[in-house]
């Protein structure tokens, strides 16, 4: 389905209220794009003010684990409305959350097909060889990666393969203070070498997330180029 601009502008608006309801405050900006099986949604200024101070006293297990709860009660509803809205079944949903620059991200995937997205293939080479360097210093190398979306704005690459055994311990032991701490260094470790990513893709990368489905042993890491998302 293609969706129209005004679908992906009630979607958003949809999108915003139920947040609001499960937080007691919205996003000042909350953004939908729809690109072939995935939809995502770019959050902004949202910070409520008992996450404020959590953040401030650098809390970040504490903030991360009471938003992604919250998100994940409210992620039954939110699919739903996105399903009803597009015509598409959503049965994969993901989220993660920057708070030093106040900005999120959700991810809804239908798995049912992954369509290819055109990339030269030279540049995509070198893209994967980077990754794979910079990631072999921070998580195990994934055995595959694809680009699922690529624009002037963002990048976003599916890893396969990116589970090691102590990461599944500390799945199956529910170690969410971990999970999360990990998450947060290999989001770091990356960010670190950004130079690197912005001399590959000759832009500045704003914002940069990283997704974990411990369950499909996949991962997903985006970047971001600019504020304005397409």
């Amino acid at each position: 389905m293609v969706a129209t601009k005004e679908d992906l502008l009630s979607l958003s608006s949809s999108f915003s209220k139920v947040i609001k309801r499960g937080f007691g405050r919205g996003p000042e900006t909350c953004y939908t794009v729809l690109r072939a099986n995935r939809l995502y949604v770019y959050i902004s200024n949202f910070m409520t003010p008992a996450e404020e101070i959590l953040a401030e006293k650098q809390e970040f297990n504490l903030l991360m684990n009471f938003r992604s709860s919250v998100i994940t009660a409210l992620s039954q509803e939110l699919v739903q409305e996105a399903s009803l809205v597009l015509g598409i079944t959503f049965d994969s949903f993901y989220q993660d959350w920057n708070y030093n620059s106040n900005s999120g991200i959700l991810l809804l995937v239908n798995n049912s097909f992954n369509p290819d997205v055109k990339i030269d293939e030279s540049f995509e080479r070198k893209l994967f060889q980077l990754v794979r360097i910079v990631g072999s210093q921070l998580h195990k190398i994934p055995s595959e990666l694809k680009v699922v979306k690529y624009t002037q704005n963002i990048c976003a690459i599916e890893s396969k393969g990116v589970m090691l055994p102590l990461d599944y311990l500390m799945v199956e032991q529910g170690n969410s203070d971990l999970l999360f701490t990990y998450t947060r260094e290999i989001k770091k470790g990356y960010y670190q070498h950004r130079e690197l990513f912005e001399e590959l893709f000759n832009r500045s990368i704003e914002d940069l997330f990283m997704m974990r489905d411990c369950k499909n042993n996949k991962s997903y890491l985006i970047f971001i180029f600019n504020k304005v998302y397409t």
